[in-house]
């Protein structure tokens, strides 16, 4: 692992924080909140797959918590889900427990999927194909 990357619990835990401030003191939507966390982040996104991968299932996980799923999270994980059930690490251990929890939340449907704008969904692209 990189050096001064964030650990998963980490990287939960900022989410948690981030969205809790965004949605309930700026009056952000769940899909600008994450939207908003991802391009904040962006050094450390594309800094290493397994946080990117972090990213988007914690923001994705937590905002089937408050009732939606922004349409450019779910697309981001369909694409990715492959790739993360396949990490072997440590690190990622927990990372594929949530996504195999995501995986079972999908299918319960108790969420709206929330489409954004073409601009979001490239903005979103743009940040997460970085590369330094």
């Amino acid at each position: 692992m990189k050096e001064n990357l964030p650990t998963y619990d980490d990287i939960v835990e900022a989410v948690q924080l981030d969205l809790d401030e965004y949605v309930n003191e700026d009056g952000l939507t769940i899909a600008q909140a994450s939207a908003k966390i991802l391009e904040e982040e962006w050094q450390d996104i594309n800094e290493d797959e397994r946080v990117k991968y972090s990213y988007l299932l914690t923001l994705a996980l937590d905002g089937i918590k408050q009732k939606q799923l922004s349409d450019f999270l779910y697309d981001k994980l369909e694409f990715y889900g492959n790739n993360i059930l396949k990490m072997d690490n440590n690190e990622s251990s927990q990372l594929k427990q949530d996504f195999l929890t995501y995986q079972e939340k999908l299918k319960e449907q108790n969420f709206d999927m929330i489409e954004t704008s073409v601009n979001t969904k490239s903005r979103v692209d743009y940040i997460l194909n970085q590369n330094q």
